[in-house]
């Protein structure tokens, strides 16, 4: 039985907000109401929905809802309204997720490359920027930015310093041949607040290199100072990281803001007294 719009979209207005219970499963439903095999409007009227900074996991169903249309047609309306979309939620996260699967499926990519073209200067930047940001995160994204015509230089590696202590540079080498997406991270923060502590001079001098195909290492090696470390650690780091040489610390600052801009804005403020 084919859903007809105009009852589906009066629905689906009342209970967008997701207020109750009763409107979560009435949402819930009317996303699941949807085949896929209806027309674009449907598709641009889900792209609306999208309105709640917190949705509670609600948006699955949403996802699911737009994921179940033509691949081309979902690639060709994400991208015709990637430039609005970002710019009315992107802030709070909402717009990456329903974009996840474009680099790795050939026809949604085929249609969000297509209809790209049509982005009017305004609309480009607007859409590089938030694309390039979903990069540091996922690295399938320089597929797509090739292909809009953005040139993505090659990350350089530093090599380990001579004057690092015999033990440092062990541990950093096998990090580092053991490769895969922690294989620099995961040398730290494995043990307690003592070791952590001994390891905080290693941990700024890893952070002030050049880790090449390994730079977004630098926010996973930093994340425990913004959770479970942040009491224990985090204000001897902030301290040391005042203590520094300008170029040095601008190095670790530097490399901090190319893959998390929130804790750069944090650091910065710490650092400068803000």
């Amino acid at each position: 039985m084919k859903t007809n719009f105009e009852n589906w979209n009066t629905e689906l207005e009342k209970v967008w907000n997701l207020k109750t219970e009763e409107d979560c499963v009435k949402f819930s439903d009317l996303m699941y109401s949807l085949n896929g095999d209806e027309d674009e409007t449907y598709l641009n009227k889900l792209i609306d929905t999208v309105r709640l900074k917190e949705d509670f996991g609600l948006y699955e169903s949403l996802y699911n809802a737009v994921w179940a249309f033509p691949p081309e047609l979902v690639g060709q309306i994400l991208a015709k309204r990637l430039p609005e979309f970002q710019k009315r939620i992107g802030k709070s996260d909402q717009v990456f997720r329903f974009y996840i699967p474009i680099p790795n499926n050939e026809d949604t990519l085929n249609g969000f490359i297509e209809e790209a073209k049509n982005w009017t200067t305004t609309e480009k930047r607007t859409s590089l920027s938030a694309i390039e940001n979903w990069f540091v995160e996922d690295e399938e994204w320089e597929t797509v930015l090739k292909k809009l015509g953005k040139t993505i230089s090659k990350p350089k590696e530093d090599a380990i310093p001579e004057y690092w202590e015999e033990n440092w540079k062990r541990r950093f080498e096998d990090g580092r041949k053991k490769g895969g997406e922690y294989s620099i991270s995961g040398i730290f923060w494995k043990k307690g607040k003592k070791e952590w502590l001994e390891d905080l001079d290693f941990l700024m001098e890893v952070l002030a290199l050049n880790l090449g195909k390994d730079w977004r290492q630098i926010d996973t090696m930093t994340n425990a100072l913004w959770f479970f470390a942040k009491t224990t650690v985090y204000p001897i780091f902030v301290q040391k990281l005042k203590e520094l040489s300008i170029e040095k610390q601008s190095k670790i600052l530097d490399n901090i803001k190319k893959v998390n801009k929130k804790k750069f804005k944090q650091l910065s403020e710490e650092i400068n007294g803000i």
